[in-house]
């Protein structure tokens, strides 16, 4: 039975360290998932910028030309050449702007969480995109710089750059919205791995408490007090009980000495002392002793008769 309890204590010390060690490593796998949301934000959010910045350089540079067929602003020492190679320039850079930022796109898309929002925020700013990619790139085609057709102005001064920009304002409001979900949900996985490593913590504290602090304060109380009970319910299930039943028996055993010795001290014979296993020293050399005085007790009685 003692055995038993013994395994039962070491299982649960086991099982509650196990717990406790799962709980901190959820954690850490939680603080994990949070910095890399965090980490995927900043680089989206930076991504779109640079996109954004792209796209309004183009279209200054498309309102610069489209306004350079006027002689006062030729006279003011616009160059629509060189305005045409900075737009072929800004175009392109805006190209490799949105496939940066449909390239750190994939990752979010890809997940089975990610809302339908997102989804068609993105097409539509791919859509709107292409429909003003292609719109510059057919300009930049031509020869002459200095005409631009109304379609290209209006790609941007009319409905394109009205529907580009609410595009990309609706994918900023999706990608905010999903990553303060994520970031909600990582907070509230964490406050729930947290509160599982207190509960193991208290667990292993209360388990600890139980069979080993307790049952080592109260063996030192009753070892400081002379005459004191040991309450041996309270150590009941721990491996202490084993100990304070061998302590019991030896206090008892050295209480049967000492009545012994009294006895024989006051001129008494007591009985001999009872055996607590076949082989016991203490009830051996009591024998001998009875066994002893009682041949120098007769020892004068046979001189007298002789």
């Amino acid at each position: 039975m003692d055995e038993r309890r013994l395994n039962w204590e070491t299982v649960g010390l086991w099982l509650i360290g196990l717990g406790l060690l799962f709980g901190l490593w959820r954690v850490w796998v939680i603080e994990q998932a949070l910095e890399h949301t965090v980490m995927q934000q900043v680089r989206l959010m930076a991504a779109w910028v640079r996109f954004q910045q792209a796209v309004g350089d183009c279209e200054r540079l498309v309102t610069v030309l489209g306004a350079s067929a006027s002689p006062v602003v030729r006279v003011s020492g616009v160059e629509p050449a060189a305005v045409q190679a900075q737009l072929r320039e800004r175009t392109g850079e805006a190209e490799r702007a949105f496939r940066a930022m449909r390239n750190a796109l994939e990752p979010p898309l890809q997940q089975p969480d990610a809302p339908e929002t997102l989804h068609w925020a993105a097409i539509r700013t791919e859509m709107e995109w292409q429909q003003i990619s292609a719109s510059l790139w057919e300009y930049l085609r031509h020869a002459d710089a200095r005409h631009i057709s109304l379609g290209n102005l209006h790609a941007f001064h009319l409905k394109g750059q009205d529907s580009l920009q609410a595009a990309l304002q609706s994918l900023q409001q999706a990608l905010s919205a999903w990553h303060g979900t994520q970031i909600q949900q990582g907070y509230a996985q964490r406050w729930l791995a947290l509160g599982f490593c207190a509960l193991m913590g208290a667990l292993l504290m209360g388990w600890l408490w139980h069979f080993y602090l307790r049952p080592a304060r109260l063996m030192t109380r009753w070892l400081q007090t002379e005459d004191a009970d040991l309450p041996l319910h309270a150590l009941r299930g721990t491996r202490w009980e084993s100990v304070a039943r061998t302590m019991l028996a030896q206090r008892e055993r050295l209480r049967q000495v000492e009545r012994f010795m009294r006895d024989l001290a006051m001129g008494r014979t007591p009985k001999p002392l009872d055996p607590q296993q076949p082989n016991d020293p203490l009830a051996r050399s009591s024998r001998w002793l009875l066994h002893a005085i009682e041949k120098l007790r007769t020892a004068p009685r046979d001189r007298e008769a002789v």
